[in-house]
């Protein structure tokens, strides 16, 4: 989870929050380098069993505040995996 809320390549108020079809999409506007690049998207993300955030630094304790308590509508809040047995 990056310092801004985002995950992968999906940045907080960018189109590709709202893909509902492709698994991976590109992304040529990012708005930290590389500005080129692909990412998951959301139904993939939200397609697996398990999600782990990687994060370190008391850096991050507001974002993850923001994220997990505050319920912000941040990328980063938008994961929610299937819990498939």
């Amino acid at each position: 989870m990056g310092p801004d809320g985002h995950t992968c390549s999906l940045f907080p108020n960018h189109a590709l929050l709202q893909e509902k079809s492709l698994l991976i999409a590109p992304i040529a506007d990012s708005p930290k380098p590389p500005p080129k690049r692909v990412t998951m998207t959301l139904p993939l993300i939200n397609n697996a069993k398990c999600c782990i955030f990687a994060m370190c630094g008391a850096s991050k304790a507001e974002m993850v505040k923001r994220v997990f308590v505050d319920k912000e509508d941040l990328p980063a809040g938008k994961i929610s995996p299937k819990m498939v047995s």
